[in-house]
């Protein structure tokens, strides 16, 4: 296993027990996350895409990932059905689902196996999930939730975010032909290398056993359809789309990774299930955590 999955481990195992002895608790987790997301994660953005050279091909990023979630949800919404869940545990059974874990897992696990050009490669798919997770997938958590926050509240959410002005300006720049300034990229460099560790510590602050044992067997059955599902669909989306080498690959990994931790603070804010939602993302990270050493096995068989 490469160094950096090394790190990643360590990281993560040292902040699940920090939260599992009651040192750190759900709220640090939820502050060291705004940090990642408002400050370090649009500097990754911004380095990361910075002297990335686009493929033709590039748009088929973000459309794979809407063709992976959006048929997971659509899927996963006559079994809930089926199963006479309350209408809150339907819509987090949807919602952790159809969240992929970008920020926090697929980005260090990218840039492990990858460098930083599957780095790249992942924030182009991403772009795509990013935009189904606070447009389609936010507004299913209203719809099921129990709160209701406002209609401008949740467009301020969306165009607020910083992640998306910081792909925004890139975007332009790489439209225009330009970089950004080395003084610039030299100041944003240490702020980006800080995403990694800390999204580790934020994925491992996240943990909460209490609720996995409450809802072990809808969890199990969410974790199974986020992962093996996304898995299969990464695949078949691969194949309609026609990509090969480190775009097939960096499709697929990220097709079969965890629940968001995003799906968590959703639920709260809408009025879903928190708990089965919270318990989705957890054992669906362990999972992705124990299955870290055999990544870069998987990886080299996609690249051939």
């Amino acid at each position: 296993m490469p160094t950096s999955l090394q790190a990643f481990l360590i990281l993560f195992i040292v902040g699940a027990a920090l939260r599992l002895s009651g040192l750190l608790a759900k709220q640090h987790a939820e502050r060291l996350g705004t940090f990642v997301f408002s400050v370090t994660l649009p500097a990754t953005i911004l380095v990361s895409l910075d002297r990335v050279v686009f493929a033709p091909t590039a748009w088929k990023l973000p459309l794979a990932a809407c063709l992976v979630s959006l048929p997971l949800v659509l899927a996963s919404w006559p079994l809930v059905r089926l199963l006479h869940l309350a209408r809150p545990t339907q819509g987090g059974f949807l919602l952790a689902v159809g969240c992929i874990n970008s920020v926090y897992f697929a980005y260090p696990v990218a840039l492990a196996t990858f460098g930083e050009e599957g780095l790249a490669q992942a924030i182009l798919f991403d772009l795509g999930q990013t935009t189904l997770t606070l447009t389609a997938l936010y507004a299913l958590a209203l719809w099921h939730g129990t709160a209701s926050p406002s209609a401008r509240s949740s467009l301020t959410r969306l165009l607020s975010a910083p992640p998306l002005w910081a792909l925004t300006v890139m975007l332009a720049l790489k439209a225009a032909g330009l970089y950004l300034p080395s003084r610039l990229h030299d100041v944003l460099t240490p702020v980006h290398l800080m995403t990694t560790p800390l999204a580790s510590l934020v994925l491992g602050l996240s943990i909460s056993l209490d609720a996995v044992r409450r809802t072990w067997p809808l969890t199990c059955l969410g974790v199974a359809v986020r992962m093996g599902g996304g898995l299969l669909l990464g695949w078949i989306v691969t194949w309609l789309l026609g990509l090969t080498g480190l775009e097939q690959a960096v499709v697929i990994l990220i097709a079969g990774m965890p629940s968001a931790v995003t799906a968590v603070i959703f639920a709260a804010e809408t009025g879903l299930d928190e708990d089965l939602v919270a318990s989705i993302v957890a054992l669906s990270i362990c999972l992705g955590v124990a299955l870290l050493p055999w990544l870069p096995y998987l990886a080299a068989a996609l690249l051939r």
